[in-house]
């Protein structure tokens, strides 16, 4: 009998420790952007994975790849040294900075001096307000027309384009650095989610009848779920959200359409999209869908002087 109960004794100390592993794997952190850590931790997207910030005193204390910036934590950027920097730049928080005025080729602002990048969405060669053209020679960054849309599976497709255009696509860094703007904001216009600031499913709720007119303010965050008899969404012409942009003076990021970034795929595209089910989470900046494929799919492109 002793034998027995310890026998059972075993087994359920097996159980348990099962359970418990179970339970223990149902409850770790999962991230797909920065935005879903504690603010004292980063996401590692190889892993999916928050973790503490790795501390520096120098670029020298961080993985290949990264840089020690000014909070003594090492950060994924362009460089760790002048070295891993064209022409003239020098690395400085792991962008590499020109020492003069960056200038940037036509229908490009630039990024603290750093990089240059589309101030709109790319287009095609002909498009108009009307018609998104059809010539896909290279892309072009305009405002006041129909953004150029790609299918499934496009990233290099994209990144032809720009390369055809003397560019190439934004990296994820670029993009992101673009998008948050100076503030380092949630949004390209600020930390708070704005409904009508941009091109998303709420931008178009309507206010005036209808169970929308008796919420204040509106639209609001949302709201096309609670009035979607009396809204619609649609995609826009580029730059028609002129207050959707940030002190560097770069348009739409967040909504009209998500946008492709160098190296990455349809899960790893970025700014949302005209049509997001939740605009207020997928229009962050460092939101990435991860696990799905949206649509709506289109690109930019950046340039840095003396890359080859």
């Amino acid at each position: 009998m002793k034998n027995l109960m310890i026998v059972f004794s075993s087994i359920s100390t097996m159980l348990l420790a099962g359970l418990a592993f179970t339970h223990g794997c149902m409850v770790d952190q999962v991230c797909y952007s920065q935005a879903d850590c504690p603010a004292d931790q980063s996401c590692h997207s190889s892993t999916g994975t928050c973790s503490p910030e790795l501390a520096c005193t120098k670029s020298a204390d961080c993985p290949k790849g990264m840089s020690c910036n000014t909070r003594l934590r090492c950060i994924k950027g362009q460089c760790v040294s002048d070295d891993d920097c064209p022409g003239d730049q020098t690395c400085q928080d792991g962008l590499c900075k020109s020492q003069g005025t960056l200038e940037c080729p036509e229908g490009m602002v630039p990024v603290e001096n750093s990089f240059c990048i589309d101030a709109y969405e790319a287009s095609r060669p002909d498009a108009t307000e009307q018609s998104p053209g059809t010539d896909e020679s290279a892309a072009r960054s305009r405002p006041g027309v129909i953004p150029w849309q790609v299918p499934a599976n496009s990233n290099d497709k994209a990144q032809a384009a720009c390369k055809a255009a003397g560019k190439r696509l934004c990296s994820e860094m670029e993009w992101t650095k673009a998008c948050k703007g100076p503030d380092d904001t949630q949004y390209s216009y600020g930390e708070q989610y704005e409904p009508a600031t941009c091109n998303g499913i709420d931008a178009f709720c309507s206010c005036q009848d209808g169970p929308c007119a008796s919420h204040d303010p509106c639209p609001y965050a949302g709201c096309f779920h609670d009035c979607r008899s009396n809204t619609y969404f649609h995609l826009e012409t580029t730059g028609t959200f002129p207050a959707c942009t940030n002190a560097y003076g770069v348009y739409d990021m967040n909504g009209n359409v998500w946008e492709h970034v160098l190296d990455g795929d349809d899960t790893q595209i970025r700014g949302g999209a005209y049509n997001c089910s939740n605009s207020e989470e997928f229009h962050r900046c460092e939101y990435i869908p991860g696990t799905w494929t949206p649509s709506a799919k289109g690109f930019r492109c950046c340039y840095r002087p003396g890359e080859e």
